[in-house]
Formats: C-alpha cells, sequence, structure tokens
C-alpha cells in the first residue's frame, strides 16, 4: 500500500456494517425513549484492511493482560523513495460477557483499528436515539421493568460511503449505490488469472474467500491484488530456483 492510501482506511463503511448497542433507555411521561451507540464489525475491520492493504499487506498480534486483550496492528506502507515501512498500533478491551475469550480479541482488533481511522468518524454521531417500535429487531429494558422493540436510526449522509451520481429518464439526477465493476477484458482476464490459482492450488487457502468474493463482485482492485502477490511469489520461485 502507497503511503498516501491510508487515509482509505477512514472512509466510512455501509450500513450493514455498523452494530448498534443500547446505551440508555427510560420512560418519560409514558413514552419510551433510548439512546444507542454505533460500532463497525470485526468483520469489516478486516474486509477493510483487506481491500485497502492487501492480504498479506497488514497482520496482526494479540496478548493476553490479566483480564484484557491487546492487539497490535500494523500494516505495510510504501513510500514514494522505494522504502517499506511496517506501522503498528496497539489498543485492547476488555473479555466480554458472552464469548468471553472472542469478544475480547474481536473488541481489540476494532480499537487497534480505530488508531487507524477505522471507523472513528462514529464518534462524531451525536444524540443516536433509537426508533421504538413494536416491529423492531432489538429488544431492550428499562430498569422499571418494561420492555421494548427499537430499530437503529439512520445514518446521516456523511456517515455514509460515496455514491455515485446517475441521470434518470427524466435527465434529473438521482443518487445510487456504487455495484459491481461492468464486464471488461481487464476483469474477465483478472477473474480467469484468479480462478487458475484457486484451481491449481496455488492460492493461500485462507485467501480463497476473499478471493471467490472479488470474483463475485467483479472488484478489480482486488483481483489485481491477488495476480500481483502471486506474480511476485512465482518470479521470487523462479529466482531462487535459478540460483
Amino acid at each position: 500500500m502507497k503511503a498516501n492510501e491510508l487515509i482509505k482506511l477512514q472512509e466510512p463503511f455501509p450500513a450493514q456494517d455498523i452494530e448498534w448497542r443500547l446505551q440508555s433507555c427510560g420512560e418519560t411521561k409514558g413514552k419510551l425513549w433510548g439512546k444507542v451507540l454505533a460500532y463497525i464489525t470485526s468483520r469489516a475491520v478486516q474486509e477493510r484492511l483487506d481491500n485497502v492493504c492487501g492480504p498479506d499487506g497488514w497482520q496482526c498480534s494479540i496478548k493476553k493482560e490479566g483480564d484484557a486483550y491487546l492487539c497490535t496492528l500494523s500494516v505495510r506502507v510504501e513510500h514514494e523513495d522505494g522504502t517499506v515501512e511496517w506501522i503498528s498500533r496497539t489498543d485492547g478491551a476488555d473479555a466480554t460477557d458472552i464469548e468471553a475469550v472472542k469478544g475480547g480479541i474481536s473488541g481489540a482488533i476494532k480499537r487497534a483499528a480505530v488508531l487507524f481511522g477505522c471507523g472513528r468518524y462514529l464518534y462524531q454521531l451525536k444524540d443516536n436515539w433509537a426508533n421504538i417500535s413494536e416491529h423492531g429487531a432489538f429488544s431492550g429494558k428499562t430498569k422499571e421493568g418494561t420492555w421494548f422493540k427499537w430499530d437503529p436510526p439512520t445514518l446521516p449522509d456523511w456517515a455514509l460511503p460515496k455514491t455515485n451520481k446517475v441521470q434518470n429518464k427524466s435527465g434529473k439526477e438521482e443518487t445510487s449505490t456504487p455495484t459491481s465493476v461492468p464486464d471488461s477484458p481487464e476483469v474477465t482476464k483478472a477473474i480467469k488469472t484468479v480462478k487458475d490459482y484457486i484451481i491449481n492450488n496455488q492460492l493461500n487457502k485462507d485467501w480463497i474467500p476473499k478471493a471467490n468474493s472479488y470474483i463475485e463482485t467483479k472488484n478489480l482492485d482486488g483481483l489485481n491484488r491477488i495476480v500481483s502477490y502471486m506474480e511476485a511469489q512465482i518470479d521470487k520461485a523462479i529466482t531462487e530456483e535459478a540460483s
């Protein structure tokens, strides 16, 4: 990853990658209310790192200290002069009440990622009021023992990924979320190359789910990163064999 691409880690996540937790709730003059906090998911963080840094361009190490887990997250950066540097950030999280180990590690990874800007924009959200509804997706309970259901609030435009402007039949601009890359010779070639790596068992098995995702969504940037890495590994093996 080029040094100037670090800023891509700070871009907003899709709404479906955001988790919400009830921070406080109550009942005032017979009306239920709830305030919620927004978080990014650990899976979304890992996908963001894969997409921006490349599957081999980041790594993390976990260390347990008492009841807490510390995560040191490192990303590989290439500077303009060609030098390569690993930049690391460390943060931690306590073990959770449910799935203590998994929850603690997941929390530590997310906190370390925030130090690189992943999801930091969510701290700017103010007055996140839950939408109270009898058909809500989540449940809450007031101190008085009243159960209720709620849905997350709608995120403001600035907290969502950038969208493309397209024109409808009347010529007016509408907003649409970017979809997969259209078919092109480059996409077709990259998909075939990555499929060949998978079929020939050349691709690390840990990368296969991500590779299949790139193939399905026709993500040319992701496919090219895999191709470039594999070509570099093949060239390295040929050089070592020749020597």
